[in-house]
């Protein structure tokens, strides 16, 4: 599986922003995954959305237009345009 696309899995199923260390930055349970996405272009709202706002608990209430899409599209966008 594409790196990007396993580490949308992780924070779409695992990521907790309410978790008082992932908001304040004291210990980020998800560090790696934000920050191998943040290399992606483009994403930047996206990302500090779900980093101060996102609760997996609550992912099946999230409707078909949601960020964790929208990260996905731009990865296998990028993957088109690599193969081209």
């Amino acid at each position: 599986m594409n790196k990007y696309l396993e580490a949308i899995d992780k924070l779409e199923n695992n990521y907790d922003a309410f978790y008082m260390g992932n908001r304040y930055g004291i210990e980020n349970t998800h560090e790696k995954e934000f920050k191998l996405l943040s290399e992606l272009d483009g994403v930047e709202n996206c990302l500090a959305w779900i980093h101060d706002c996102y609760d997996c608990y609550y992912k099946n209430e999230l409707g078909e237009d949601n960020p964790f899409n929208y990260l996905r599209g731009v990865v296998n966008e990028a993957s088109r345009n690599k193969n081209d």
